[in-house]
């Protein structure tokens, strides 16, 4: 007894209803963006403050460190040669029975502008302002990385570079720059550029360049011939199997040479 009377146990618990109901709360989709932001943003922030790499890219007398997993994921042929590389260094280590030798190095060669190394790790990283190399030599360098390690937005990149304050002054070695790097359908716009222009056109045939490059200066009469020409009229170039492309060219040379042999 109490002073508010029987206390008395329950015998069953009380039910709210006699079926279930569900309740349902729609939350936003986890972003997958936001994940894969803060991803890039920390492996983006561990490069500019130079933590926790594992290799160095060593070019025109300089070391520059970076991370194998960015490179590797970048690109396969980088991947394929850090992973050789690595496993030479653990199978010395056990040989030698030696001690940790520091990170690996890999060697860019042929590459001697620093710039252009630089311009190579600010793609891989993602860093903000665009690609800009200030001379065409380093573009020249971040082409011959870009074919090497077959990373094919840097080599467009530097592929729309080679139009950039195009001149008479520099169309010669652009055009060859095309040629060495297998940029056809470029030397075609920027050759076709040329030709279009009778005083770009006499400026540059006057330039001593040209006249050191009898392969380029043949391509650029045929593919002047083929513009130039009325329309009725037939391709006497053509006639003669004049090369559109410098592979055709280098092939009928050959053949000639054989014929004259």
């Amino acid at each position: 007894m109490t002073h508010w009377g029987t206390v008395t146990a329950l015998q069953r618990l009380p039910q709210l209803g006699t079926e279930p109901v569900d309740l349902s709360v729609e939350l936003p989709a986890p972003s997958d963006a936001d994940r894969r932001s803060a991803l890039t943003e920390g492996i983006r922030s561990l490069y500019q403050k130079c933590q926790f790499y594992d290799v160095f890219l060593v070019g025109g007398g300089n070391r520059f460190p970076a991370h194998m997993a960015a490179l590797g994921a970048l690109s396969h042929v980088f991947r394929e040669q850090l992973v050789e590389m690595r496993a030479k260094r653990e199978a010395e280590s056990l040989e030698e029975s030696s001690a940790d030798q520091g990170h690996l190095e890999l060697h860019l060669d042929g590459v001697s502008s620093t710039e252009a190394i630089r311009a190579l790790l600010d793609f891989v990283y993602g860093l903000a302002g665009g690609y800009a190399v200030s001379s065409d030599e380093a573009n020249v360098d971040v082409l011959r990385m870009a074919k090497h390690y077959q990373i094919q937005a840097l080599q467009e990149l530097a592929a729309r570079r080679l139009v950039q304050d195009l001149s008479t002054a520099n169309v010669v070695q652009r055009l060859k720059t095309c040629r060495d790097f297998a940029l056809e359908g470029l030397f075609e716009q920027i050759s076709d550029e040329l030709i279009g222009s009778g005083e770009a056109l006499r400026e540059v045939a006057s330039h001593q360049e040209v006249e050191q490059e009898p392969e380029l200066l043949q391509i650029l009469l045929v593919r002047a011939a083929r513009c130039l020409r009325p329309p009725t009229e037939p391709a006497a170039v053509e006639k003669r199997g004049a090369p559109a492309t410098w592979e055709a060219a280098g092939a009928r040379d050959g053949k000639r040479a054989k014929v004259e042999r």
